[in-house]
């Protein structure tokens, strides 16, 4: 009796010093929050160990639209640090830093310093004009990574130097990235260039890979096609000879506009992925590479 009470007695003390190295391990971390899981994704790559991050937008949600909830809130007010795209994309967010978020929490704009390109901001408010969709060009994100690392090392210097080697491997992983992509594009006929997508999200990658975006059913999500802009495409879809209309899958009602302007043409559907990320395609080079052959498949 005497050896079980004493083996039982040492399993306590050795579990609750485990417990008390996990509280110590868990306390440590850095808590991390991204408004949406693009940039969630390019956080963990240079955080990975010693930042736990959480997206504010869950996978395959559209943050154009999202309204955020109760444990949204929770994770706001109890972050370390928080990261946004900026350029009036996340609408939603300033309410809920005024309601929640800690006064000394640090608020990182992945975009601050970027020259923006011409387009519709999707804040109507705001100051600010342009399109908010840089890291659909990699180089861009590449941009959107050293702003991560630096930021992280900023508020944890005990691991800088892990976030630096970190962002190094994923930046030369991007890199490839990068250079697929030009390559992939390439490979298109230069006269099957142009696309059809079905909101003003895509000038950055057409920009950077040599496409030409020659319209869109709506500027910005949130509103839907009109008759007049649906007859517009109509009309110039039928001179193409890829006659391909590139929907998102966050946004459902742009396969219903997309089929009817497709049965309308005798042309077809395909997916680009522009604000988020799915159980399909988890991570920010997983999307990349998606859109690279979506892109050839249907143009090629």
């Amino acid at each position: 009796m005497f050896c079980i009470k004493k083996r039982l007695t040492l399993f306590v003390l050795a579990f609750s010093i485990f417990l008390s190295t996990f509280s110590i391990a868990s306390a440590s971390e850095i808590r991390a929050v991204a408004t949406f899981p693009i940039l969630a994704d390019l956080v963990k790559q240079v955080g990975k160990e010693r930042v736990k991050v959480v997206s504010i937008v869950p996978l395959g949600a559209d943050p154009h639209t999202w309204e955020a909830t109760p444990a949204d809130a929770k994770n706001v007010a109890s972050a370390d640090i928080l990261f946004s795209n900026g350029l009036g994309f996340e609408l939603w967010l300033e309410r809920l830093i005024e309601n929640v978020a800690q006064a000394d929490l640090p608020i990182i704009v992945l975009s601050e310093g970027l020259k923006a390109r011409p387009g519709a901001s999707h804040d109507p408010h705001s100051h600010h004009e342009g399109d908010p969709h840089f890291w659909l060009n990699v180089q861009f994100a590449m941009e959107y990574v050293r702003n991560i690392e630096r930021a992280l090392s900023e508020i944890d210097p005990d691991g800088a130097g892990v976030y630096q080697k970190n962002a190094e491997e994923y930046l030369n992983q991007l890199q490839e990235l990068d250079n697929w992509l030009i390559s992939q594009i390439k490979s298109i006929p230069e006269e099957n260039r142009r696309i059809i997508t079905y909101h003003d999200g895509f000038g950055y990658l057409a920009e950077r890979y040599g496409l030409s975006v020659e319209g869109f059913l709506v500027t910005n999500p949130d509103r839907e096609p009109t008759a007049l802009e649906m007859a517009k495409l109509t009309d110039m879809m039928k001179k193409f000879s890829r006659k391909v209309i590139f929907v998102e899958p966050q946004i459902s009602s742009s396969h219903r506009y997309a089929n009817a302007l497709a049965k309308e043409v005798s042309g077809k559907i395909s997916v680009l992925y522009s604000d988020t990320l799915t159980e399909e395609v988890p991570s920010y080079i997983d999307m990349m590479r998606f859109n690279g052959n979506s892109l050839v498949e249907a143009l090629r």
